[in-house]
């Protein structure tokens, strides 16, 4: 019955042992006190193994062969414990002292393979009873100087740091338990003919267990992390030293549609195809964390990108990071800014082109008609004499003058309600379309390529002011039946045609018309060509960038 339950223990501890270090590489943080302590456990795991067969030795060599497996654990397990004590208080260990504290193992073990030739580890090692030597005693010593070293490690960590008191009850519980109960078998306290130290072990894993799950023994930053990371709107793309995606959350993979295990030169082709125009080389640097760069995805989202690179201690790379955040509503509302500036500089500029017409209205308007109606007091106050009658001269002056002051009269009233109806166009193509439709004297066609929108309002006074000014031409000089106006807009701008089938000209003398477009132009920063030939018509062919306006 004895024997069955003391195998039942040593399933138990393995088993136990078996549970942390599951736990421990699914779940805990890969630090190195995480992998020190998944280290001691699989030395109690080996010191626990050949104790289930120690019932089928027969013989001392089958024994002693046992007895040089369980001590590998044996050996080890206390300077284990040391690093993962040390390790576990953020302390260091150094390399000289960690060489040295593993020799000293490695020479106990060395002691117990090479017992039959000096009898210092086993005095004597028969099969139902072990006398031990001196060096077995100072190997335990050594043992116990190694946990209480860490314990020490520990406790003054937990002092320092004001940790919780059940925290340090568990901790410390689990340490202690095996070495109480191994000195009490060793001393002969327990008088019992099999060791209890291995079983003790099943409770150490067990409380171990209870400071992983309760007591937050582990750091769980990284469990943490994941589900924050998980839980944001923000793309976050983790990248390995060998250029795989180790980690992406869900925003990552609706963003950019990255998943665990695909290669960074491939994400950075694809990240490099959606970058805005402009800032596509800045993808090319290695952290582009300064600036970001803003992607426009294949949904039309926009989404601002930042890297970083992660270097070692040594200045090599060893993963990246890429943050992905959603920009679109930011330039949106950064686009409506836009908009809306300017719509205040177009109504303040007709408010002040209005201001300016009104005034010329007053002044001009009113000049002009004063004079047409003294013209016509000269005329009835001279109208009887026989003089002013017989000088025709005179008479033709007069009339002259009449029919200046009402053409100018009505010149400056149809310039007047341009300005004003031009100043209201929000579109180009609506300017272009009123002066076809005013004109009766020839055929106009236009033709729009592309979609007019308000980016391009702040042109319409320009190009409004050249048309109606290669209409005037082509009325007054080219002599034209049918004119031909194609307007392309793009992203870059927009190019204006305008061809008519006048009578052309040899040589193209840059008149104050001509000339007028020609400043117009270049003041909104575009270009603007002249071309003609006898029989072939004027052709003017005009391109305005989409910047702002240089009014």
């Amino acid at each position: 019955m004895t024997a069955i339950l003391l195998h039942i223990a040593y399933l138990g501890a393995v088993g136990f042992c078996l549970c942390t270090v599951g736990w421990l590489m699914l779940r805990a943080e890969r630090t190195n006190a995480t992998k020190a302590l998944m280290l001691c456990q699989m030395l109690i795991i080996i010191w626990c193994l050949p104790q289930l067969f120690l019932v089928f030795a027969f013989d001392v060599k089958l024994k002693y062969a046992l007895y040089g497996i369980s001590y590998i654990g044996i050996s080890l397990i206390g300077p284990c414990w040391l690093e993962f004590s040390y390790a576990y208080c953020k302390r260091r260990i150094l390399p000289a002292a960690r060489y040295g504290i593993f020799a000293i193992s490695a020479f106990d073990y060395g002691m117990f393979l090479t017992n039959r030739f000096h009898g210092l580890f086993y005095e004597s090692f028969g099969l139902y009873e072990v006398a031990y030597g001196p060096v077995f005693y100072f190997h335990m010593a050594y043992s116990y100087t190694c946990v209480l070293t860490g314990i020490g490690a520990v406790l003054r960590s937990f002092q320092k740091n004001r940790i919780n008191g059940g925290h340090v009850t568990v901790i410390l519980l689990a340490a202690c338990f095996p070495l109480a109960f191994n000195m009490l078998y060793l001393s002969g306290t327990v008088k019992v003919g099999f060791d209890l130290t291995p079983p003790v072990f099943a409770l150490s894993s067990f409380l171990m267990l209870l400071a992983v799950f309760r007591y937050d023994f582990l750091d769980i930053n990284v469990v943490a992390s994941e589900h924050i990371f998980e839980s944001i709107e923000e793309g976050v793309i983790v990248c390995n030293k060998r250029g795989n995606v180790t980690y992406c959350n869900k925003a990552a993979f609706r963003y950019a549609q990255v998943k665990n295990g695909d290669e960074y030169e491939k994400i950075h082709a694809n990240l490099c195809r959606w970058a805005m125009p402009g800032q596509s080389t800045l993808l090319k640097a290695p952290d582009s964390a300064a600036n970001g760069v803003v992607l426009e995805l294949a949904d039309g989202k926009k989404v601002r990108l930042v890297q970083y690179s992660l270097q070692g201690r040594r200045g090599e790379e060893t993963a990246k990071v890429i943050l992905l955040t959603d920009v679109g509503e930011y330039y949106e509302l950064l686009k409506q800014s836009r908009d809306l500036a300017v719509s205040e500089q177009r109504l303040a500029i007709e408010r002040e082109r209005n201001r300016i017409a009104q005034e010329v209205h007053d002044t001009t308007g009113h000049t002009l008609t004063m004079i047409q109606s003294l013209v016509r007091l000269i005329a009835v106050q001279c109208g009887n004499e026989e003089a002013f009658q017989d000088n025709r001269e005179l008479s033709e002056y007069l009339n002259q003058a009449k029919e200046l002051a009402a053409g100018g009269i009505r010149q400056l009233r149809w310039s007047i309600n341009q300005m004003r109806r031009g100043l209201s166009l929000g579109l180009v193509t609506q300017g272009i379309r009123q002066l076809a439709d005013s004109v009766k004297e020839m055929n106009i066609e236009v033709e729009i390529q592309g979609e007019d929108g308000e980016n391009y309002s702040h042109l319409s006074p320009i190009v409004y002011r050249c048309v109606r000014e290669a209409i005037t031409n082509s009325l007054k000089y080219a002599r034209a039946s049918h004119m031909d106006i194609i307007v392309k807009f793009s992203d870059a701008g927009i190019s204006l045609y305008m061809f008519d089938d006048g009578q052309g000209c040899a040589s193209i003398n840059e008149d104050h018309g001509l000339s007028g477009i020609r400043e117009r132009v270049n003041e909104a920063g575009g270009q603007v060509r002249f071309m003609s030939a006898e029989g072939e018509g004027f052709q003017i062919y005009i391109e305005l960038p989409a910047g702002d306006s240089h009014q």
